[in-house]
């Protein structure tokens, strides 16, 4: 006989993925995901349509984590000496090719302003960009109007330009590869 939750188990690699994304901490985000899973096997009898097991999942992630960054928020005012850096563990892996290497440097350029948004509109902006959610889904799974996630997502995207604007000179290099690198004085 198979476990109850036997169905939960093909989505832990999605979650896991979208929890780092928004804590940015890969020992926190292990934690977090094993708090959304022990959540969703805790309230499982609240679900009441199995095919929307992976939004309801999404849904229990982004609120275990929401908690958690409000949680962080709340520590560092408290202490202003902490800084959000010291909470984040560096990625250690080492990609192969050069290419690659060029890409994340540009996703983790990128990446650090997506992390200067509210949480929010981070929420919103990963789900719709990285996760290939539609706004419709969004709605549901953050329990928003549908209004309200397309506004969160255009003013996500505007903020974000802003402060790529700001302090990113953008180019492409002779391989059409595309490059952030800081302008003087960021």
């Amino acid at each position: 006989m198979a476990a109850p939750d036997a169905d939960l188990h093909p989505h832990r690699p999605a979650i896991a993925r979208y929890v780092r994304r928004l804590v940015r901490d890969r020992a926190e985000a292990e934690d977090l995901t094993q708090e959304t899973f022990v959540r969703a096997i805790r309230d499982r009898a609240t679900l009441r349509d199995d095919a929307a097991l992976l939004s309801w999942l999404y849904q229990i992630a982004t609120h275990v984590c929401l908690d958690r960054l409000r949680q962080r928020a709340r520590i560092l005012s408290h202490n202003s000496d902490e800084r959000l850096e010291d909470l984040r563990v560096a990625d250690t892996r080492t990609p192969s090719a050069l290419r690659v290497v060029q890409q994340l440097e540009m996703s983790a350029c990128v990446q650090q302003y997506v992390a200067r948004l509210s949480d929010t509109y981070r929420a919103v902006l990963l789900l719709h960009d990285v996760d290939g959610l539609t706004d419709g889904e969004i709605s549901g799974l953050l329990g928003v109007p549908l209004t309200t996630v397309k506004m969160r997502l255009h003013r996500a995207r505007q903020k974000l330009q802003v402060m790529l604007d700001e302090a990113c000179a953008v180019s492409q290099d002779d391989r059409g590869v595309v490059v952030c690198e800081p302008k003087p004085n960021h």
